[in-house]
Protein backbone atom coordinates (compact mmCIF):
# COMPACT_ATOMS: atom_id res chain seq x y z
CA UNK A 1 0.00 0.00 0.00
CA UNK A 2 2.58 2.56 0.82
CA UNK A 3 4.55 1.60 -2.63
CA UNK A 4 1.42 2.60 -4.05
CA UNK A 5 1.10 6.07 -2.80
CA UNK A 6 4.77 6.78 -3.12
CA UNK A 7 4.24 5.73 -6.74
CA UNK A 8 1.47 7.62 -7.39
CA UNK A 9 3.16 10.40 -5.64
CA UNK A 10 6.01 9.95 -8.20
CA UNK A 11 3.88 10.28 -10.87
CA UNK A 12 2.61 13.13 -10.28
CA UNK A 13 5.39 14.70 -9.51
CA UNK A 14 6.57 13.59 -13.48
CA UNK A 15 3.18 14.38 -14.94
CA UNK A 16 3.97 18.53 -13.17
CA UNK A 17 7.29 18.58 -14.18
CA UNK A 18 6.12 17.05 -17.85
CA UNK A 19 3.46 19.85 -18.04
CA UNK A 20 4.96 22.74 -16.49
CA UNK A 21 8.07 22.23 -19.53
CA UNK A 22 5.31 21.17 -22.19
CA UNK A 23 3.36 25.15 -21.34
CA UNK A 24 6.41 26.98 -21.06
CA UNK A 25 7.86 25.55 -24.42
CA UNK A 26 4.85 26.15 -25.61
CA UNK A 27 4.27 29.47 -24.44
CA UNK A 28 7.99 30.69 -25.25
CA UNK A 29 7.89 29.20 -28.73
CA UNK A 30 4.57 31.64 -29.57
CA UNK A 31 6.06 34.42 -28.41
CA UNK A 32 9.12 34.09 -30.30
CA UNK A 33 7.25 33.23 -33.59
CA UNK A 34 3.80 35.84 -33.29
CA UNK A 35 5.62 37.87 -35.38
CA UNK A 36 6.15 35.97 -38.59
CA UNK A 37 2.09 36.31 -38.46
CA UNK A 38 1.97 39.83 -37.95
CA UNK A 39 5.44 41.74 -39.76
CA UNK A 40 6.95 40.50 -43.10
CA UNK A 41 10.51 39.77 -42.91
CA UNK A 42 12.37 41.75 -44.98
CA UNK A 43 14.49 39.47 -47.90
CA UNK A 44 17.57 39.91 -49.21
CA UNK A 45 17.57 40.41 -52.74
CA UNK A 46 21.66 41.49 -52.55
CA UNK A 47 22.64 37.75 -53.00
CA UNK A 48 20.45 37.48 -56.24
CA UNK A 49 23.10 39.55 -58.41
CA UNK A 50 25.46 38.02 -60.44
CA UNK A 51 28.68 39.44 -58.94
CA UNK A 52 31.20 37.99 -56.06
CA UNK A 53 31.10 40.38 -52.90
CA UNK A 54 33.89 40.78 -50.81
CA UNK A 55 32.57 42.58 -47.45
CA UNK A 56 36.15 43.73 -46.49
CA UNK A 57 38.79 45.00 -48.77
CA UNK A 58 40.99 41.80 -50.84
CA UNK A 59 44.70 41.06 -49.46
CA UNK A 60 45.49 39.98 -53.45
CA UNK A 61 43.98 41.10 -56.29
CA UNK A 62 41.96 38.48 -58.23
CA UNK A 63 43.52 39.77 -61.86
CA UNK A 64 47.20 40.06 -61.45
CA UNK A 65 47.09 41.99 -64.88
CA UNK A 66 43.99 44.78 -63.05
CA UNK A 67 45.57 47.96 -61.78
CA UNK A 68 42.37 49.17 -59.03
CA UNK A 69 42.28 51.80 -57.52
CA UNK A 70 43.32 51.76 -53.91
CA UNK A 71 41.74 54.67 -52.98
CA UNK A 72 38.28 54.05 -54.14
CA UNK A 73 38.66 50.40 -52.83
CA UNK A 74 39.10 51.85 -49.36
CA UNK A 75 36.43 54.66 -49.64
CA UNK A 76 33.97 52.12 -50.79
CA UNK A 77 35.16 49.73 -47.38
CA UNK A 78 34.95 52.59 -45.18
CA UNK A 79 31.47 53.70 -46.33
CA UNK A 80 30.13 49.77 -45.70
CA UNK A 81 30.19 49.37 -49.68
CA UNK A 82 30.98 45.96 -50.88
CA UNK A 83 33.33 45.50 -54.18
CA UNK A 84 32.54 44.06 -56.70
CA UNK A 85 34.96 42.80 -59.01
CA UNK A 86 33.81 42.69 -63.08
CA UNK A 87 35.23 41.43 -66.01
CA UNK A 88 37.53 43.75 -68.14
CA UNK A 89 39.01 45.01 -64.48
CA UNK A 90 36.49 46.86 -63.73
CA UNK A 91 35.15 47.29 -59.93
CA UNK A 92 31.81 48.65 -58.40
CA UNK A 93 30.98 49.76 -55.02
CA UNK A 94 27.66 48.50 -54.09
CA UNK A 95 25.92 49.58 -51.10
CA UNK A 96 22.96 46.53 -51.03
CA UNK A 97 23.93 44.72 -47.60
CA UNK A 98 24.68 48.38 -46.21
CA UNK A 99 21.16 49.02 -46.85
CA UNK A 100 19.87 45.84 -46.21
CA UNK A 101 21.07 45.62 -42.97
CA UNK A 102 19.73 48.98 -42.11
CA UNK A 103 16.23 47.29 -42.87
CA UNK A 104 16.96 44.02 -40.59
CA UNK A 105 18.21 46.34 -37.77
CA UNK A 106 14.36 48.15 -37.99
CA UNK A 107 12.91 45.47 -38.58
CA UNK A 108 14.14 43.90 -35.14
CA UNK A 109 14.06 46.41 -33.13
CA UNK A 110 9.66 46.25 -34.09
CA UNK A 111 9.94 43.36 -33.49
CA UNK A 112 11.96 43.11 -29.49
CA UNK A 113 9.47 46.13 -28.71
CA UNK A 114 6.60 44.57 -30.01
CA UNK A 115 7.62 41.04 -28.09
CA UNK A 116 8.34 43.31 -24.93
CA UNK A 117 4.95 44.75 -25.10
CA UNK A 118 3.55 41.63 -25.82
CA UNK A 119 5.40 39.49 -23.11
CA UNK A 120 4.21 42.61 -20.58
CA UNK A 121 0.86 42.57 -21.30
CA UNK A 122 0.85 38.88 -20.63
CA UNK A 123 2.35 38.22 -17.53
CA UNK A 124 0.28 41.06 -16.18
CA UNK A 125 -3.19 39.34 -17.23
CA UNK A 126 -2.23 35.74 -16.24
CA UNK A 127 -1.62 37.44 -12.40
CA UNK A 128 -4.87 38.21 -12.59
CA UNK A 129 -6.27 35.83 -14.33
CA UNK A 130 -7.43 32.68 -11.71
CA UNK A 131 -6.56 28.92 -13.15
CA UNK A 132 -7.09 26.39 -10.75
CA UNK A 133 -4.26 24.39 -12.04
CA UNK A 134 -1.30 25.59 -10.35
CA UNK A 135 1.36 24.73 -12.84
CA UNK A 136 -0.49 25.43 -15.87
CA UNK A 137 -0.38 29.27 -14.32
CA UNK A 138 2.97 29.24 -13.01
CA UNK A 139 4.48 27.84 -16.51
CA UNK A 140 2.92 30.65 -18.18
CA UNK A 141 3.44 33.44 -16.23
CA UNK A 142 7.35 31.83 -15.95
CA UNK A 143 7.14 31.44 -19.47
CA UNK A 144 6.00 34.47 -20.07
CA UNK A 145 8.46 36.82 -17.96
CA UNK A 146 11.73 34.60 -19.14
CA UNK A 147 10.41 35.65 -22.22
CA UNK A 148 10.73 39.40 -21.51
CA UNK A 149 13.68 39.35 -20.22
CA UNK A 150 15.10 37.70 -23.42
CA UNK A 151 13.03 40.62 -25.72
CA UNK A 152 14.38 43.54 -23.18
CA UNK A 153 18.11 41.73 -23.47
CA UNK A 154 17.80 41.45 -27.71
CA UNK A 155 16.66 45.17 -27.56
CA UNK A 156 19.51 46.65 -25.49
CA UNK A 157 20.92 48.46 -28.00
CA UNK A 158 17.64 50.29 -29.16
CA UNK A 159 16.56 50.91 -25.48
CA UNK A 160 20.29 52.46 -24.68
CA UNK A 161 19.42 55.35 -22.34
CA UNK A 162 15.85 53.68 -21.05
CA UNK A 163 17.08 50.33 -20.48
CA UNK A 164 17.14 50.98 -16.62
CA UNK A 165 13.79 52.21 -16.88
CA UNK A 166 12.58 49.04 -18.46
CA UNK A 167 14.68 46.99 -15.85
CA UNK A 168 12.79 48.34 -13.39
CA UNK A 169 9.55 48.44 -14.89
CA UNK A 170 9.93 44.34 -14.82
CA UNK A 171 11.25 43.97 -11.70
CA UNK A 172 8.13 46.00 -10.02
CA UNK A 173 6.07 44.03 -12.55
CA UNK A 174 8.06 40.38 -11.11
CA UNK A 175 7.05 41.75 -7.38
CA UNK A 176 3.42 42.40 -8.31
CA UNK A 177 3.04 38.81 -9.67
CA UNK A 178 4.86 37.62 -6.76
CA UNK A 179 2.33 39.71 -3.79
CA UNK A 180 -0.60 38.61 -6.16
CA UNK A 181 0.23 34.81 -6.55
CA UNK A 182 1.28 34.66 -2.83
CA UNK A 183 -1.67 36.34 -1.47
CA UNK A 184 -3.39 33.61 -3.26
CA UNK A 185 -2.12 30.74 -1.27
CA UNK A 186 -3.19 32.03 1.98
Amino acid sequence: MVKKIEQKKLENVVYNIIMFALIFALVVSFVFTIDKLILEKPKDTCYLQDYAYYKTEPLVNLDQNCNHDENYISACVKSEGNIIYKKNCQIECSYCYRDFNKVMETYNNRINIGRMIFTFLLALAFAFVTIKDKIIRYSILSASLISLFVATMSATTLLDKMLPLVIIAEFLLVIFIYRKTNKEKK
